[in-house]
């Protein structure tokens, strides 16, 4: 069943812990139209759809206990703003409404069709057109297209923003007991400040959750254009279903009346409202436990649309070692050097990180570090071949150095303004912005792939920098762009050539892509095969951004840890290891090497007491390999305590346990009805034996990693 894990061991669970979908026959209203003023319903065994006469829209989750919603009735989750004006008092026309079976890229489905009227600005009337649609593919989501028409003709009308799957949500109507905002949600906005990606939801809750650049204030945009909101008993996700990047919000706050109000926004520069507008296509899920199921849903729907998430080679599994830890300025002596220090503790993939070229966005090797060029490069590549190790370059897209934007003005975006925008490499070397829709752009990192992959041998890419996440709009007159957002579509073209020029050239490259804390751009993730927990600042980043990408990218996703270094403590080794992460490093053996700026935040001298951590780590990550395992999404991140990940490796499962302090039962979901022996593998203890679902007693510090193993008889 698309969009649920489909592993048995749901199969097992489902009423028990996650009230997944039983599969079955598609339940629905079959009548044409209702009588004045009756809801229609749309429904099958897993939800329930409901719009009003006044199109207001309920959507509830079944399950043996009843019906969970925790949308609050009363709202217009679908509306324009046309001349600063809401457009949002509707009216349904009941003889319009229909039923009819449908199949289009979702697969065989039932579609409810609902034409509704309002008075609009100017005394204009404006229609809406609402096709919603519930696939069996997706039982736990409805689809959602919506068409305005100016049916009066009125001249002067301007759309100022339109407004999708707008909520008022309650945790009261599934608990009395709870308050009105008692949630925690996933948003997917980037911000400068780094915020964690799951959040309680707080009585001064506010996010705009803007997908676009804002480089007035420092935000350079991109994300995840969907949200996810769940409480204990039920869980509500909202997205948007184009399939290329759009400017929307996402907006997230607790209003005067204490409850949560999410929408999704779209601010236009002011169409003439003429005839017709069709809004984004929108998705709403309902799901039971944490935002991973809403997530795994929603990933599935965007892949109908062709946003496909890539398998992993094997080599996107290996931990890294990374030449950053010398900073931007090192020799190829001190990298040589390094070369039998990671042989040494089982490294088989390196990064040549920032530091190869003198100026950002010119990728020409600097002549004091490589002064044979590009023969340079190709003798440093085999170096590292020579003594079996892979090796990846690090880059920045879209942006020229001083030497590319000279050559090339052609090729920058300019604003509205008319002039260049950019970004300064390290708080110093100005770097213009590219325009990803010209051909000549495009064209430039296909030939960048075929001369560092297929000429110079590198084995794949690290995309670095948090300006990689989007782009403003263009309004360049000689890019003849149909619209100036055109610029912002095109962005993942760009990766989606150095994927696949790169991959062409070298089956089984590791493309990583580093956001640099920022959440990473969903559009660019079907061209990348290693993500990145990307600059984190706590354990519980690490750990919770490990299972938003194992939703979104696949249950098995190379999620790279990034530098243990980070941040540095020795818990960011079992924070990635237990959660199916990949360690890297970026140690340095001697400490006068480290580059002076990073010792204090990121010290990367492997000192002895830091090469017996990594020596225990690597051995534990080696002996269990849990990143290649199957994530199963047992446990509610915000909810059940202690927090827990499991991950299936063939036929044993692994639990990894966080809490400050614990002491008491745990619970071993997800087991068959048969003994278990009970090991902590990172001690290689023997903790007990259960059978099935039992409990056991558990005792620990900040965190366990357990594994599950099936005796034989």
């Amino acid at each position: 069943m698309t969009g649920n894990n489909d592993h048995p061991i749901f199969a097992r669970m489902a009423q028990r812990y996650l009230a997944l979908w039983v599969p079955g026959l598609l339940l629905v209203a079959c009548t044409v139209a209702g009588p004045a003023g009756k809801p229609a319903v749309l429904e099958n065994d897993y939800l329930k759809f409901v719009i009003d006469s006044t199109t207001s829209i309920n959507i509830f989750r079944k399950t043996p206990d009843g019906e969970l919603s925790i949308i609050r009735p009363g709202n217009t989750p679908h509306y324009l703003i046309v001349n600063n004006q809401k457009v949002n008092r509707f009216v349904v026309d009941n003889a319009q409404t229909r039923y009819a079976d449908i199949h289009t890229r979702y697969g065989a489905g039932r579609r409810l069709s609902v034409v509704a009227k309002a008075s609009g600005p100017l005394q204009s009337v404006i229609e809406k057109r609402l096709q919603i649609d519930l696939y069996e593919d997706f039982p736990e989501a409805v689809v959602i297209n919506t068409t305005y028409r100016n049916i009066s003709s009125t001249a002067g009308l301007v759309i100022n923003t339109e407004v999708g799957n707008a909520f008022n949500l309650s945790s009261t109507l599934t608990d009395s007991a709870n308050k009105l905002h008692d949630f925690y949600i996933l948003q997917g906005a980037s911000y400068k400040e780094r915020p964690d990606w799951v959040l309680p939801v707080t009585d001064t809750f506010s996010y705009q959750n803007y997908q676009g650049q804002q480089l007035a204030i420092g935000e350079t945009g991109g994300g995840l254009p969907a949200l996810d909101v769940w409480n204990k008993e039920t869980g509500l996700l909202i997205g948007s279903l184009r399939d290329k990047p759009t400017l929307i919000s996402l907006p997230a706050r607790v209003i005067a009346d204490s409850s949560l109000a999410i929408s999704i926004a779209y601010d236009r520069d002011g169409p003439a409202f003429t005839d017709t507008y069709e809004a984004l296509p929108v998705a709403v899920a309902v799901h039971g436990g944490d935002f991973y199921n809403g997530l795994k849903v929603y990933a599935n729907l965007m892949a109908r649309n062709g946003l496909e998430m890539p398998q992993p080679p094997p080599d996107a599994y290996e931990p890294i070692w990374c030449s950053w830890g010398f900073g931007p300025d090192f020799s190829q002596e001190q990298i040589f050097a390094m070369i039998p220090v990671i042989k040494d503790f089982g490294f088989k993939v390196a990064t040549l990180d920032a530091g190869w070229f003198y100026y950002n966005g010119d990728y020409a090797p600097r002549d004091d570090t490589f002064p044979l060029g590009d023969k340079g490069m190709k003798n440093f590549v085999n170096r590292f071949h020579d003594n079996g190790l892979k090796i990846k370059i690090w880059i920045t897209t879209h942006i020229a150095g001083e030497k590319l934007a000279a050559e090339h003005p052609e090729w920058l975006l300019i604003n509205r303004e008319g002039a260049t925008e950019g970004d300064k490499f390290m708080g110093k070397q100005y770097t213009p912005y590219l325009c990803p829709a010209v051909k000549g752009v495009q064209d430039y990192y296909r030939q960048m792939a075929k001369k560092f992959i297929g000429e110079w041998g590198f084995d794949g890419f690290k995309i670095d920098q948090e300006l990689i996440n989007s782009v403003g709009k263009c309004y360049a007159a000689g890019h003849r762009h149909k619209y100036p957002e055109e610029s912002v579509e095109a962005l993942p073209e760009i990766y989606k050539i150095l994927y696949e020029e790169t991959i062409a050239l070298k089956p089984g490259a590791v493309v990583e892509v580093c956001p640099c804390g920022m959440f990473p751009s969903f559009y660019k993730m079907p061209y990348y095969n290693q993500p990145v927990s990307s600059d984190f600042n706590t354990t519980w980043q690490i750990r919770h951004r490990g299972k938003v990408i194992k939703a979104l990218m696949g249950p098995a996703a190379a999620f790279y840890g990034d530098h243990i270094e980070r941040r540095y403590t020795p818990e960011n080794f079992p924070a990635m290891i237990g959660v199916g992460g990949i360690p890297g490093t970026m140690f340095v053996s001697k400490e006068e090497d480290n580059a002076a700026f990073l010792r204090q935040k990121y010290p990367g001298y492997l000192s002895p007491e830091r090469k017996k951590l990594f020596t225990k780590w690597l051995r534990v990550y080696h002996e269990n390999t849990l990143s290649k395992g199957e994530y199963l999404n047992l446990y509610d991140i915000a909810y059940d305590v202690p927090e827990t990940h499991t991950i299936l490796v063939n036929d044993t499962l692994y639990y990894a346990f966080y809490a400050t302090e614990w002491q008491g039962e745990v619970e071993f979901r997800g087991l068959e009805d048969r003994l278990y022996d009970i090991i902590d593998y990172e001690h290689e203890v023997k903790l007990g034996s259960i059978r099935g679902n039992q409990t056991l007693p558990l005792v620990f510090s900040r965190h366990l990693l357990v594994k599950a193993v099936p005796r034989n008889n």
